[in-house]
């Protein structure tokens, strides 16, 4: 009785210590401090030729159009100055090869920009100028909210084509 005892006490601990490593842990809290990510690079295309490419050193002297603790963003026209004739159109292209087509600026007077956040996500997408950084910015599921209903792509290239005389 005594050894029965003893083997279903072992087998009851080693099972306890499987579930432990199924058990899911809570992601990590992002880095206090906000640092632009070294591997950073941007092709740019502007009109058909290839221009300056966006790299983390571009990001890092050229000071943000927007910023909060939680989040940088530059205009496309700042980084890349050829962007910021009216009516031009700017291509984000994503690793995957997904692409978002953004008019500078959009019908609803939103401005194309490269979006970084503190956790390192670099995204294209539009934001409003005049609220940046709306209050459900990164809360869209939290309380039910719909979240950002912008577009955005994770970005490795931009082409941008400027209108014709």
């Amino acid at each position: 009785m005594a050894r029965l005892l003893i083997v279903l006490l072992v087998a009851a601990c080693s099972r306890s210590s499987d579930e432990a490593g199924a058990k899911k842990f809570q992601e990590q809290a992002p880095p206090s401090g906000f640092a632009v990510p070294s591997s950073i690079s941007i092709a740019v295309d502007v009109d058909g030729t290839a221009g300056n490419a966006i790299t983390a050193d571009t990001l890092t002297q050229t000071k943000p159009d927007f910023a909060d603790n939680e989040h940088h963003a530059w205009l496309v026209a700042t980084l890349v100055p050829a962007a910021s004739a009216a009516g031009s159109v700017i291509e984000a292209t994503s690793p995957a090869g997904v692409s978002l087509k953004l008019a500078h600026p959009t019908a609803e007077g939103y401005e194309p920009v490269i979006f970084l956040t503190r956790r390192g996500e670099l995204t294209a997408r539009a934001i409003d100028p005049k609220n940046p950084f709306p209050k459900w910015e990164g809360q869209g599921g939290r309380m039910h909210r719909p979240g950002d209903t912008m577009p955005h792509v994770p970005v490795t290239k931009l082409a941008i084509t400027r209108p014709k005389p």
